[in-house]
């Protein structure tokens, strides 16, 4: 035992000894003392003692657990869940907000669609939308998606199914021949898809420019209107390398359309397209001078 140990047991046998030579009055107030100055200890003691005691009912079994890990669960992916759910709803609602906005300011008269079904076989080459003969689509009708002030082609309808149906020839089909010129440059070209891995979006290409073509990658390009079938000025993608043949050359062109993506599309109805171009001053139309009136002399003209 060590010498403080010693110390303390001697001055407590000190003390006991001490407190029972008093008289019993004192001893009972000097208990009375102890009791209040320990009270409060002694209350802490007991409720800790009484949760421990509770914690201790309420332990739950493992099975028990287990069920409630399991819902804890399933209510965090419901969550994660209607998070996604929102967000789509929110993207959604922006496309369609956008897409309305262009239709207004837009000169041409535009059908909404939407893509309905698409084969993964042909998933770069065709799509089905929801409208067909009866909302006045035809076959060569351009097909196009809003891009903020602009617009990009998605393809042509090649086949009319019915009054509410029709397939559209997308883009990156290498039958879809878009007359098209980089932008802000007088090189023009035919531009059209190639058909690649269904895992990978297929490049388009812009063939026939000069040999003198000077393309920067990133430059846009954009059809040229020629033909009358494709509308000027719609976005078809960038130009991202340009090579040099023996007469011509030709460049790999990035689709600026997510073809992944295709859900809402606008076809531009042929009497629309029409309706674009100028239309042809009426002819003049002159009285004849009355016989009774003579006829004026021709005004001498101006030096």
């Amino acid at each position: 035992m060590s010498r403080f140990n010693i110390i303390f047991l001697l001055t407590f046998i000190g003390l006991l000894i001490w407190i029972t030579l008093f008289q019993p009055s004192a001893v009972g107030r000097i208990q009375t003392g102890a009791m209040v100055f320990l009270r409060p200890f002694i209350k802490a003691s007991n409720e800790l003692d009484g949760s421990i005691n509770a914690l201790g009912s309420e332990s739950l079994s493992p099975a028990q657990l287990r069920e409630k890990l399991s819902a804890v669960g399933q209510d965090r992916d419901r969550l994660k869940l209607e998070v996604i759910q929102l967000d789509e709803l929110l993207a959604e609602n922006n496309q369609l907000r956008q897409a309305l906005q262009y239709r207004e300011k837009s000169p041409l008269a535009l059908v909404a669609t939407r893509v309905i079904s698409r084969k993964p076989s042909h998933w770069y080459n065709t799509v089905v939308i929801d409208k067909g003969s009866s909302a006045g689509v035809v076959v060569d009708s351009p097909v196009i998606i809003p891009m903020g002030d602009e617009a990009g082609l998605v393809g042509k309808i090649s086949e009319v199914i019915g009054p509410d149906s029709a397939v559209v020839l997308l883009l990156t089909d290498e039958m879809c021949l878009v007359s098209a010129k980089l932008q802000n440059s007088q090189e023009q070209g035919i531009l059209n898809g190639q058909r690649g891995a269904i895992s990978t979006l297929p490049n388009l290409k812009l063939r026939y420019l000069s040999k003198e073509a000077v393309a920067i990658p990133g430059q846009k390009v954009i059809s040229s209107g020629t033909g009358e079938l494709f509308p000027a000025n719609l976005i078809l993608g960038e130009v991202v390398s340009l090579s040099l043949g023996i007469i011509d050359a030709e460049a790999v062109v990035k689709p600026s359309v997510n073809f992944d993506d295709l859900v809402d599309v606008f076809v531009i109805l042929p009497a629309d397209r029409a309706k674009d171009q100028p239309a042809a001053a009426p002819p003049a139309r002159f009285a004849p001078p009355s016989p009774s009136e003579p006829t004026a002399p021709p005004a001498p003209p101006v030096p």
